[in-house]
């Protein structure tokens, strides 16, 4: 089972890997449509699609809509491991 360092480091890695930004440029605080990831909607479907495959957490549509930060990100990812 992965804990939740585990999951909060792997998400970084997905974030980072799927917005093309290094791990240092963003922290849990930073907001994923923000000036520094500039996450479009379906940049978020696809970091979603990666997490369920990866981790096993559906994330529905409805959900990713509410989810402002990468700490909200991981929070919500932890919570259903």
């Amino acid at each position: 089972m992965i804990d939740s360092t585990d999951t909060g480091e792997h998400i970084d890695t997905i974030v980072a890997d799927r917005l093309r930004v290094e791990t240092e440029s963003f922290d849990d605080s930073t907001e994923l449509k923000g000036e520094t990831l500039d996450a479009e909607s379906l940049d978020l479907v696809e970091l979603a699609e990666v997490i369920e495959a990866d981790l096993g957490v559906h994330i529905p549509d409805e959900d990713l809509a509410e989810i402002e930060r990468v700490g909200g990100l991981k929070e919500y990812v932890r919570e259903r491991v």
